[in-house]
């Protein structure tokens, strides 16, 4: 095999978790990560885009058959892919927090009936479960996760107006007595002559549902991810959203066999609860997923390792090498050349990989390694092709790739993530274009020809998405473009002036 074979047939995977679900649990497995999830030691993960929420979360419903021989019941309450199952709800959202707690609540029951459905879990307490569901109108004709939200937001609906019983419900217009032979939820505690009529409280459904869960010794979890794409309508409607999905995960926390498994983004988080949220300090089961140089080192090897053409031609010993980061260092740098710029003060290839890839919030993701690699990997197939090699014994990439690849991540980075979310903020980071690395608020305030009060307004929120580092004092703070979005910008090194 020629080099330029070798290097064709090299991959370093897909920045995207769902391009890449049947590989995921060949890299984490074994993690802290995913051992934290996997072992039902937390139930909340917080990251930064790009930072392996969807990797853990695909790595998990890849799992499911060997979670449900551990005795765990996994039911998804978001499609992995394609259009999320709450997108059918921005013509015509939940009104109040109120009612999204309402919408998660029934939204969790039917979801879960379906899946003990699905395993053939059929005792006394899972048939009155679905006679429950069944009389209310909460099983859809299709089989689709978006089906069932649907027939729950009609069903919550309903209950507006505050109401505790539903519109649906029959009741007796003489004495207000719930009068009707088939069941019929309630989000009130109902009479005891109402209960015993067939009035339940949604609270009841979920203790038969513990019952169920009990007598066949299994638990269940609900687990959830996509949010940052579930609520794009309005702040608004987000913020509802997922202040109930907390209050609705606190809530159900009393019952232990059933557990709510949450994957967001950490400024979605921050975002919500800003504005003050008081029962976020009773959450307590919950990871950040963070990256060191270590731990991104290890990422790098594992996906170089799953190359078996790599590990065959350096007769390469996985398990050795996994159990050593000095091992995995060594290997790395078989691949890579030792520097990208070369002298005694310049950093080494790996930490010049770091620095390039990391936003000014100081925050390193799996995602811009990945396509950093693999951006590499293309420019150096295409060199060889035009009859450029200077890599050096085992190297499959140069330092003139990797330089080269930068500017492919840096323009995916603000087109694909920061303008495609924060449109708003496009203008003043173009505004930008051509200039120096270090601003002032007065060099900001120029660019941008705002008065000092907007230019501070904006330069937080910059700052606020990582596109800014700030550095120095608060009366005198300097604003610090990254590595990572000067190449796209043609941003210079150096501190900007006012002409």
């Amino acid at each position: 095999m020629t080099k330029k074979e070798l290097i064709e047939k090299t991959s370093f995977g897909e920045s995207i978790a769902e391009l890449e679900a049947d590989k995921l649990n060949d890299y984490f497995f074994q993690t802290d990560f995913w051992r934290s999830i996997r072992g039902g030691t937390n139930d909340i993960v917080y990251g930064a885009k790009g930072a392996g929420k969807s990797a853990l979360y695909t790595s998990l419903t890849n799992d499911i058959d060997s979670l449900f021989d551990d005795g765990i019941l996994v039911s998804l309450a978001e499609n992995p892919t394609g259009n999320t199952a709450f997108s059918n709800l921005k013509n015509d959202p939940p009104t109040s927090e109120v009612e999204f707690i309402r919408l998660w609540k029934l939204y969790f029951l039917v979801i879960t009936s379906r899946i003990l459905d699905e395993y053939n879990i059929q005792d006394d307490n899972a048939k009155r479960i679905r006679n429950i569901l069944i009389d209310c109108n909460l099983i859809p004709a299709q089989n689709k996760l978006a089906s069932f939200l649907k027939v729950c937001y009609d069903f919550m609906k309903s209950f507006r107006n505050s109401k505790e019983v539903s519109t649906t419900a029959e009741i007796d217009p003489l004495t207000g007595m719930y009068t009707g032979q088939k069941f019929s939820l309630s989000f009130g505690e109902p009479s005891k002559t109402d209960f015993e009529n067939g009035l339940i409280p949604i609270e009841h459904v979920y203790d038969l549902l513990t019952k169920c869960l009990d007598n066949n010794n299994i638990k269940l979890w609900i687990i959830i991810d996509r949010l940052d794409v579930a609520f794009t309508e309005s702040e608004e409607l987000e913020a509802n959203a997922l202040r109930a999905l907390f209050k609705v995960y606190l809530d159900l926390a009393q019952y232990s066999q059933i557990q709510i498994k949450i994957f967001l983004r950490d400024d979605i988080w921050q975002k919500i609860t800003s504005g003050g949220f008081r029962e976020a300090s009773h959450i307590t089961r919950f990871q950040s997923l963070s990256w060191t140089k270590e731990t991104l080192l290890n990422m790098i090897i594992r996906r170089i390792l799953d190359n078996k053409h790599i590990v065959d031609n350096l007769n390469l010993d996985k398990d050795l090498i996994l159990s050593d980061i000095k091992k995995q260092e060594k290997v790395f740098y078989t691949l890579f050349p030792s520097q990208v710029d070369l002298g005694s003060k310049k950093p080494t290839t790996l930490d010049w990989i770091i620095s390039r890839t990391r936003d000014g919030n100081g925050i390193n993701t799996p995602r811009e390694l990945i396509q950093l690699l693999s951006h590499a990997k293309t420019i150096e197939i295409k060199r060889l092709e035009t009859g450029i090699n200077d890599l050096q014994g085992n190297q499959i990439i140069s330092r003139q790739a990797l330089k080269e690849s930068i500017n492919e991540v840096s323009k995916q980075r603000l087109e694909q993530t920061i303008y495609a979310e924060f449109p708003d903020l496009k203008e003043y980071i173009e505004a930008l274009r051509g200039d120096k690395a270090e601003h002032s608020l007065k060099t900001l305030k120029t660019k941008w020809k705002t008065d000092e009060d907007k230019t501070l307004e904006m330069a937080k929120e910059l700052v606020k998405i990582g596109f800014f580092e700030p550095r120095g004092i608060a009366d005198n703070t300097k604003y610090k473009v990254p590595f990572l979005y000067r190449p796209y910008l043609e941003i210079l090194q150096g501190v900007a002036t006012v002409n």
